[in-house]
Order: structure tokens, then C-alpha cells, then sequence
């Protein structure tokens, strides 16, 4: 069985809230559950699998929200004092993640104790076996450096090895960012790395600096930094609407995002993250709209939704290939792709209205109770399922709909 999970985003610390103990339980919990049910086979007998593979797909670590990254030095650098600030940003983060990084090494360690078979192929729970457990970790947009920092972590000992892909020759996993337009990047910084950096990385710090906000500012950080980037002024403009009570409170952060968005322009244009200025200026104006009723201009939205709609993502030979950064393209969803960051509804942007694009993660309201993740069956196992989505929303969530005709796969 293969369990791919994704965009954990632990931070730093210094601006942006860790996620929830309580989420990578539930994760842990859930993937041992899966495991179980893995073992009854479609002929209706149960027998232990053989082994589970645990992918965490990239952006494990949020290695851009920082204030680290505030000064002088800039994460897309290539200089000396940018590969020690990714180490110390990475490291910090590293002690962040000690918690749940340590439940996934007691899986490697130990495995999954699960019913052992009986003669007539029935489950026998008072007596149990140990279904081995490899964990790997490939290196995301937000954390790209872990694959060169992962030496000065004890990985190896714990059990977690380090990567850029998995492929077993049926199932091809990567992060996939490069199926993100905002992704692309020729000569300065990613889109999507200078929104994190120099839009809100600079609005969290402006938060955090409020003593009046406190923790509510970093949670709403984490919230932010969860979403499709293009996402950020809805899930804005719903905190604002549900969780701020004071008007004077309202009007300072939407003058604080007003000024941060304005000076991430131009620091845009300066550091030439797209070779087209009105690639800017389109998300300056939908960043800008925040208020309720406010609607950025006809050609800015045009050319958000292109910007939201993922390029084409192939896994060439495999018969399925799980991504953890992009999403699907409504209408034409390649059922040999699964994918678990946030998805692009490009109808969401269309030019009639700026609409909102639907989430793996949910808004600040309403949370996500484990990170999101898919279990793929090999051959025979889960009683001919293909796959499962692992729980990931709360009993008030709405799950998206997941693409159901992905083909069992062969044993690895």
C-alpha cells in the first residue's frame, strides 16, 4: 500500500502558527486504519500486506514564511549567506516538526501492528504482526532546500529517507510544482516564492508586531500560507468577516494587506518575477480586493485565470502519478493524476466574477482535521478498492469531490 500525504508547511516559527498535534495524530491513526483494510483482498479473505510506503510530497517544511527572510538576504539567492539563512530557517522548522516527524519514524521504526491471518483467511485480532513502514520526504516549493540540507538532520536515523521523486515503475510521485504558472521562474524569484516572501511573509511580521493580535495574527498567517495562492484575498476577506470583532481592528489590517501589496509589487517588478509588468499589476489588483464588493478590472481577472490554471502534469509510463503542489483542471481531470494541493477552478476567476477557488485545506474558520493524503492499493488488496482518501476534513467540512477511476494498481 502507498500513502501519499502533502503540504504539511511547518514553519519556522517566527510568523506563522504550526499546525495542529492533534492533525498528524489523526493522520497516523487513519493510515494504520488503511493499513487493516488493505489486508481483506477481493476474494473476501484477509492476509497482511506486505509493506507500506509513506510519501510525504513536498512542502513538509515551510522553508519562505519567515522573518528570516526579511533582511538583505533573499531565499532565490545563490550566494554563501542564502544557503546558511535556508539552514537556519530549516533547522528551526526541524525543531518544529520534532513531534510529528517522530510519530512517522516510530511507523519506520516499528511498523504497523495489524491482525494476523487465520487458516480460513479470517482476521485474528488477538494475535498481530508488524507490516513494515519506508518513509520518504521529497523536497517542494517551500522547502526545495531539504533535499540539500537533509545531512545536517539525523533523517537517515530515523528512518526518513530524502528525495525529489518516488517511482516504483507503476507510480510516479513528485511535488509537481512545475506545473505551476506561478511557479515558472527564468531569472528572479517565483511568483510564488516572492508572494511568500515579500507579501506574507511582510503581512505576518506586520501582525506579529501587534501585541493586539498575538496568536490570532499567526494562525491567520498559517491560514493564508495553506491556500492557493490566489486564494489569499478570500480567505482574507472571511477572516475578516468571522473572527474580527472590532472595526478599528478591520481597518488596520486591511490597510496593513493594502501597503504589503502594494510594496510586494514593486518588489516584483525590481527583482523581474514575471517578464510581463502587467503580470504584476493583474495580481496587485486582485490582491487589493479584499472588501466586500470590491472586483478587480475584467483583464486582470483574464489573466488570473490563466495564471490559475495548472499546465499539463504527465506521468509518461506510470499508471498513476499523485502530486502533492497542483491541482486538477475542472472538466478535464486526467483520472492517471491525482493530486493533493490546493485545486484550481479556473471558472472560479472567470472574467463574469472573481468567484473562489475550492480547497483541500479549508478557510480560517473551519479547519482540516489531518493533512491531506491518499491511500493506493496494489493489486488485490483493500477488497479491490482503487483508492482512499484519508479523512481530512471536519464532520462540518464539505470534502471535494476526488477523482474515482484511478486503475488498481500492480503489485509493486
Amino acid at each position: 500500500m502507498l500513502v501519499v500525504t502533502a503540504n504539511w508547511a511547518i514553519p519556522d516559527g517566527s510568523l506563522s502558527a504550526p499546525p495542529p498535534r492533534g492533525h498528524f495524530r489523526k493522520f497516523i491513526t487513519d493510515t494504520c486504519r488503511a493499513t487493516v483494510r488493505a489486508g481483506f483482498r477481493s476474494d473476501g479473505r484477509y492476509y497482511p500486506i506486505d509493506r507500506v510506503v509513506l510519501v510525504l510530497a513536498g512542502d513538509t517544511f515551510d522553508g519562505l514564511v519567515s522573518d528570516r527572510w526579511l533582511g538583505d538576504v533573499r531565499p532565490w539567492e545563490r550566494r554563501r549567506e542564502a544557503a546558511a539563512r535556508h539552514a537556519e530557517v530549516f533547522h528551526a522548522a526541524w525543531r518544529h516538526a520534532r513531534r510529528p516527524l517522530a510519530a512517522v519514524a516510530r511507523l519506520a521504526r516499528r511498523g504497523i501492528a495489524v491482525p494476523s491471518a487465520g487458516r480460513h483467511g479470517r482476521p485474528v485480532p488477538s494475535a498481530c504482526v508488524n507490516v513494515p513502514v519506508h518513509v520518504v520526504m521529497l523536497a517542494g516549493d517551500r522547502d526545495a532546500a531539504v533535499e540539500g540540507l537533509a545531512r545536517a538532520v539525523p533523517s537517515g536515523r530515523l528512518g526518513i529517507g530524502v528525495g525529489n521523486a518516488w517511482d516504483d515503475g507503476a507510480v510516479l510521485v513528485v511535488h509537481g510544482a512545475a506545473a505551476d504558472p506561478l511557479a515558472a521562474s527564468d531569472t528572479g524569484p517565483a511568483i510564488l516564492e516572492s508572494l511568500a516572501v515579500d507579501l506574507l511573509a511582510r503581512f505576518g511580521a506586520v501582525l506579529v508586531a501587534r501585541p493586539a493580535f498575538g496568536d490570532g495574527g499567526r494562525r491567520l498567517v498559517r491560514a493564508l500560507s495553506g491556500c492557493h495562492a490566489l486564494e489569499m484575498p478570500r480567505h482574507l476577506r472571511t477572516a475578516l468577516l468571522t473572527t474580527t470583532r472590532d472595526s478599528a481592528d478591520t481597518v488596520w489590517i486591511v490597510d496593513a494587506w493594502h501597503r504589503t501589496v502594494d510594496r510586494w509589487a514593486r518588489e516584483a517588478r525590481r527583482h523581474g518575477c514575471a517578464a510581463d509588468h502587467g503580470v504584476v499589476d493583474a495580481i496587485a489588483w486582485w490582491m487589493h480586493a479584499i472588501e466586500p464588493g470590491t472586483r478587480p478590472r475584467p483583464a486582470a481577472r483574464q489573466m488570473i485565470a490563466a495564471l490559475a490554471t495548472p499546465l499539463s502534469l504527465r506521468g509518461g509510463g506510470h499508471a498513476v502519478t499523485v502530486a502533492g503542489h497542483p491541482g486538477q483542471v475542472a472538466g478535464r481531470i486526467d483520472p492517471r493524476v491525482v493530486c493533493l494541493g490546493p485545486p484550481a477552478e479556473p471558472a472560479g476567476f472567470s472574467p463574469g466574477g472573481p468567484g473562489a477557488v475550492s480547497c483541500v485545506e479549508a478557510g480560517p474558520t473551519v479547519g482540516p482535521t489531518s493533512p491531506p493524503a491518499v491511500a493506493l492499493f496494489e493489486a488485490g488488496e483493500g477488497g479491490g478498492r482503487r483508492l482512499e482518501w484519508l479523512s481530512a476534513h471536519d464532520g462540518d467540512g464539505v470534502a471535494p469531490a476526488r477523482p474515482g477511476t484511478v486503475p488498481i494498481l500492480d503489485a509493486a
